[in-house]
């Protein structure tokens, strides 16, 4: 109980509490009881009684309570829109409650995690010291200034590589976030991060968030765009002895993949439809040279649509991630049962 008041104990969730009493407060001091009036005021528990049940097992917490004062803001708006006349509130009062709404939505965001969490932010310096496993760049002192040295250096000497790279440190398995605070995904990836690591931070397994202002150069060079119309963020990645092995949503590679096995599962479709599937492996045709073809004229337009379905498609609750990622297994921990809110 204590770890949930901590995480809604914010401004952002009081004003929006607050932003969903105005109009029940008003007919309620109004009395003016007509039937319009009437379902406006019953359509509140039955939006609730809506979120309630189209409700995920494994969605947030605090996710939930912003799509429930969503509705109820909502409620607010159209119901002082519908019953102006009737009220005597006018347009006045719409804009009035629209700005209220407005200023809560760029001056109280919703806030990050507020409750325990293990997942870490990064540095650029530190993602490629951790987890792409780079030797750390090296640092000149700058007071005392002295005579160029030459230094010889011995091919046997696998101190630095030995210590940068230990096997434990090569072998660790990091769930990456390359987060967007502009975007509601990304908002919502990150409080289900927070969650997860909780239950599977191991010495196999460790969570990392990455944030366009405190890793500008790890964006850079990865080549992710970070501005507001970006379709390169949010961004989940698992790497492994400093290389990426899967991603959610797909990569250029894997899209294209994708449309390679689903041509190919077309072809032999057909082929199987029309009976020469026997007679072309007999004959061994040159299935790699048509491969190799339909990699030469592979459309770009297919592989950014494949992309964009990707990510129109991609389920962020805490059981996909779970699953996608296989995190229970790469954790090496026994089972904890059913992910708590």
């Amino acid at each position: 109980m204590d770890s949930l008041t901590t995480r809604l104990n914010h401004p952002h969730y009081y004003a929006c509490a607050l932003l969903s009493l105005p109009l029940p407060v008003w007919l309620a001091v109004r009395l003016a009881a007509s039937s319009t009036l009437t379902t406006a005021l019953l359509a509140a528990p039955v939006l609730l009684a809506l979120s309630v049940v189209a409700r995920r097992p494994l969605d947030n917490l605090e996710t939930f309570a912003e799509t429930t004062t969503f509705q109820l803001r909502l409620l607010n708006l159209f119901g002082f829109i519908f019953t102006r006349n009737q009220l005597g509130t006018g347009w006045r009062t719409v804009f009035l409650y629209f700005g209220a709404w407005m200023l809560v939505s760029f001056f109280l965001p919703q806030p990050p995690y507020l409750g325990k969490s293990k997942l870490v932010l990064m540095t650029s310096d530190e993602f490629d010291t951790n987890v792409l496993l780079l030797p750390p760049a090296p640092t000149v002192a700058l007071g005392a200034a002295s005579d160029p040295k030459i230094v010889e250096l011995k091919d046997d000497d696998q101190s630095y590589g030995s210590e940068a790279v230990s096997a434990g440190k090569r072998d660790k398995y990091h769930l990456v976030l390359f987060h967007a605070d502009f975007s509601k995904k990304s908002r919502q990836l990150q409080l289900t991060l927070s969650r997860l690591s909780n239950l599977y931070s191991s010495p196999r397994l460790d969570f990392v968030l990455l944030d366009p202002d405190a890793a500008p150069t790890t964006f850079y060079d990865l080549g992710l765009a970070t501005g507001p119309t970006s379709l390169d963020l949010p961004l989940l990645r698992m790497y492994r002895r400093g290389k990426a092995i899967q991603q959610v949503p797909l990569s250029e590679t894997e899209a294209r993949r994708s449309i390679r096995r689903k041509k190919r599962e077309g072809r032999q479709a057909d082929k199987r439809r029309d009976g020469i599937v026997a007679s072309e492996s007999e004959s061994g045709g040159g299935s790699s040279d048509e491969d190799g073809a339909s990699d030469e004229s592979e459309d770009e337009r297919q592989v950014a649509q494949e992309r964009a379905m990707s990510r129109y498609k991609w389920d962020t609750s805490g059981s996909a991630i779970e699953r996608a990622f296989k995190l229970q297994e790469r954790s090496g921990l026994a089972p904890k049962g059913q992910l708590e809110t």
